[in-house]
């Protein structure tokens, strides 16, 4: 068996000449280790931003929804506060339908929660993280206020009924409410339109369905017509009423049935 022995380094010339092959040697493969790392990486960036902009299309319809809407439901509360204040000066509360509320949406922020406990954060640029950070906040933002809006409205609901005395406990718990339904959609309207601004200028992957969905959120949240004229005979009763059809939908065809309700499809 033949063994070939190194040969021995007469030179410097020849001892460097070794060193530096051995050091390109391993800056090639930390180059290309480092390659295939970034590719790795921009992917998952890459995959999620698309996740990120998927569920950011639901904020943004949302808070486009809230500034929409915001002139008609301002009108709505102005015709409540006349009813008050006339109440207030006969003692009687007259009869009242249903006079709808504002919306009570989701909130979504679990794609960012997912992305902020994960790597891939580390990996997306600074004004990304920064300006993802306060669109965030201003989605918290509208969750908390919406949540207060809903109770505001629920008080207000008060007045739906038969019609009878308005005595001072009643009028100042309706005109309370009535300032805390204001407040809130005054401020879910500033900082809805802020986030969702905020949100289409952020270069994210939206794709065609999603911008056709924010469209039709805006276009839908333009009605601002009545729910209804029906005065219920007793009072206790709370907004979206409209959605017990729904329900009564699904209980006569419950989820895996053969025949869906029209209501939920």
């Amino acid at each position: 068996m033949e063994i070939h022995k190194p040969k021995p380094i007469h030179n410097w010339r020849e001892f460097l000449k070794e060193v530096g092959t051995i050091v390109l040697g391993v800056c090639v493969a930390l180059g290309a280790e480092q390659a295939v790392e970034w590719v790795h990486w921009r992917n998952q960036v890459d995959q999620a931003l698309e996740v990120l902009a998927a569920e950011l299309t639901l904020n943004i319809a949302h808070g486009g929804e809230r500034v929409v809407r915001e002139a008609c439901i301002e009108a709505r509360l102005d015709r409540l506060a006349d009813i008050l204040d006339a109440a207030s000066r006969s003692g009687v509360l007259p009869p009242a339908a249903e006079f709808g509320s504002a919306p009570r949406r989701n909130w979504t922020r679990g794609a960012w929660d997912s992305v902020m406990s994960s790597q891939v954060a580390a990996h997306l640029s600074r004004n990304q993280l920064t300006q993802l950070s306060m669109i965030y906040e201003e989605i918290q933002s509208e969750s908390e206020l919406n949540t207060k809006e809903a109770a505001a409205w629920t008080d207000l609901y008060a007045m739906v009924g038969p019609g009878r005395r308005m005595d001072p406990v009643l009028d100042q718990a309706l005109h309370a409410a009535l300032g805390r339904a204001r407040s809130a959609n005054r401020e879910m309207a500033l900082n809805g339109g802020q986030m969702a601004r905020r949100a289409q200028r952020l270069d994210l992957p939206y794709s065609d369905e999603d911008r056709q969905y924010i469209a039709a959120i805006i276009h839908h949240a333009r009605d601002c017509t009545l729910p209804g004229t029906v005065i219920p005979p007793h009072y206790g009763e709370a907004p979206a009423a409209v959605l017990q059809k729904v329900f009564r939908d699904w209980q006569k065809y419950p989820p895996y049935t053969d025949r869906p309700p029209e209501s939920a499809k």
